[in-house]
């Protein structure tokens, strides 16, 4: 194969069967690479190189920026869609992908550091020849766009795992965000559960620690971290490693709860709010764990503004809603399903005490709590207390022992 430059500006020339091995099936990787890489340091354009390549490979070929645009092309051919250049750019992506007009390619990244000239397409089925051919490509291309100054400012960035679950807490997750996660094991199609764990201990740097070590992706503020799950097992065993890997005797110094299994990953935010505020849930309630499938009636609650919580809670519980000694008594008798001594027990106080204070509520309610409707609307006025009770506290950002978590 031979290529010729014409005064100071290099091109390349026509490509001879007969000369040096030609641009047919006996072209060799290894000098296609070498004069490619000879004849852009003398001058040859990219476009120059992707005819040669052309002309070695026997198929059109095609370099797309960083969105997937075309940048030069042998056949005049359309790019593919951004989210597929990123994933070529970031590895996620396979070797074999489709164009926007319908065409099968070989895709290469054409990156090396910083520096990004695109992705190089070869028209046709996946070929282990024709990839080691346009392999052969990517230092001329690369020389070309650093030479020209061209290098793609598109470039995908470089997300790291707690910038994923950020992006999928927010709910805007774009094409780079889209390929980071794939690369994680996030799968777009079928989304986890998110996530989300609080620390009490007084270990915190054992705290930051453990979560670095942990092979999910997290995002941490602080006390709290972030994370995704598939299922329950996952999250009661992330809790479990996490309250080993910090040390604190306590098991209640973890906490964590988990939202609903979402159908895109745009409804991961829902999931994630959801995952706050059981969380919020779970600590007032001093559960260690708490997920959506096992929050029992809150999820009917879970979707509510705050003002239907606040009025629902106000009809159900509004006589004695401002009797604090009242409403522990009615908690405890609604847990303990009427036993007036496990009550006393509980709240140190004597069973008369226990039966006078029942007799106080019965009367302000106009019913019996241990009716099943009575039991049934009260157990869900006291949830919304708690889910209120809980948005409270995560609203304020301000944890039990007083610290403010991070980004307040």
């Amino acid at each position: 194969m031979g290529i010729t430059t014409v005064g100071t500006v290099g091109t390349v020339g026509a490509w001879s069967g007969a000369a040096r091995g030609g641009p047919g099936p006996d072209a060799e990787p290894a000098a296609l690479e070498r004069e490619l890489t000879e004849a852009v340091l003398a001058g040859a354009a990219r476009s120059d190189v992707l005819r040669a390549l052309c002309g070695a490979t026997g198929r059109p070929a095609r370099l797309l920026s960083a969105r997937g645009v075309p940048l030069a092309a042998t056949d005049g051919g359309a790019g593919v869609p951004a989210a597929v250049a990123h994933g070529v750019l970031a590895g996620t992506a396979g070797e074999v992908v489709d164009t926007l007009d319908g065409l099968r390619a070989t895709a290469l990244p054409v990156r090396a550091g910083a520096t990004v000239a695109g992705v190089l397409l070869t028209l046709g089925p996946g070929d282990p020849r024709v990839r080691a051919l346009a392999g052969a490509a990517v230092t001329a291309l690369l020389i070309d766009a650093v030479r020209t100054g061209e290098e793609s400012a598109e470039a995908p960035p470089r997300h790291t795992p707690a910038d994923v679950v950020a992006a999928l807490r927010s709910g805007t997750v774009s094409p780079s965000q889209r390929a980071a996660a794939a690369s994680l094991g996030i799968d777009p199609q079928r989304p986890p559960a998110g996530a989300v764990l609080h620390y009490s201990g007084s270990r915190l740097r054992a705290w930051s620690t453990a979560l670095a070590w942990l092979e999910h992706p997290v995002q941490q503020e602080a006390r709290t971290a972030w994370t995704v799950v598939p299922g329950e097992a996952v999250l009661a065993r992330l809790r479990n490693r996490l309250r080993l890997m910090t040390g604190d005797e306590s098991a209640d110094h973890v906490v964590a709860a988990s939202g609903s299994h979402p159908d895109s990953p745009e409804d991961l935010a829902r999931s994630f709010t959801e995952a706050e505020r059981l969380l919020g849930l779970a600590r007032t309630r001093h559960v260690p764990l708490l997920t959506y499938d096992g929050c029992g009636v809150v999820q009917m609650l879970l979707p509510l503004p705050r003002a239907r919580l606040e009025a629902y809670a106000e009809a159900h519980l509004g006589p004695v809603l401002r009797r604090p000694e009242l409403m522990a008594t009615l908690r405890a008798w609604l847990a303990e399903r009427g036993s007036r001594q496990s009550v006393s027990e509980q709240l140190h106080l004597h069973r008369n005490s226990v039966g006078y204070r029942v007799r106080q509520i019965k009367n302000l309610l106009g019913t019996d709590p241990l009716l099943p409707d009575a039991a049934a609307e009260l157990h869900l006025a006291l949830a919304a207390l708690d889910l209120l009770a809980a948005d409270d506290r995560r609203l304020r950002g301000v944890d039990d022992d007083g610290a403010v978590p991070a980004g307040r």
